[in-house]
């Protein structure tokens, strides 16, 4: 299934190449950047919820969290660099930052609530002797 993705990463990847290339569509090179960072979030989350999801496989809801924020980062700067709305700087970075923010603590959350990590084994006197004094 991995392979598949990533052809299918490399082929997408490939027809925003072609269509800048050909000029079917008119972007400058900071759009085509954007499409094409927008491309390779929306395929790592596809990724990540293939392996999160697929019988027989571990679960990875630390891949999905962080793939979710990416994509979300990915399509706001995509709709800030194809002038989806019309704000100004300081207008476009609060947005970057209170979407990026919210859906990375609130992922961060999600994960937290489906990763069962073991305890940090205790230190020993002979550990903690080791470690230098400041």
């Amino acid at each position: 299934m991995v392979g598949v993705l990533a052809a299918l990463t490399a082929l997408t990847g490939a027809a925003v190449g072609l269509l800048t290339s050909f000029q079917v569509v008119h972007w400058t090179p900071a759009q085509t950047t954007l499409a094409g960072a927008e491309v390779a979030a929306f395929w790592a989350f596809t990724g990540a919820i293939v392996a999160h999801l697929w019988p027989g496989t571990k679960q990875r809801p630390v891949a999905v969290a962080g793939t979710i924020t990416a994509l979300v980062s990915a399509t706001v700067s995509l709709g800030i660099g194809f002038a989806w709305w019309r704000l100004n700087g300081a207008q476009n970075a609060s947005l970057i930052s209170l979407s990026t923010t919210l859906v990375a603590v609130g992922s961060a959350l999600w994960a937290q609530a489906h990763v069962h990590a073991d305890l940090t084994p205790l230190r020993t006197k002979a550990e903690s002797s080791d470690v230098p004094v400041s």
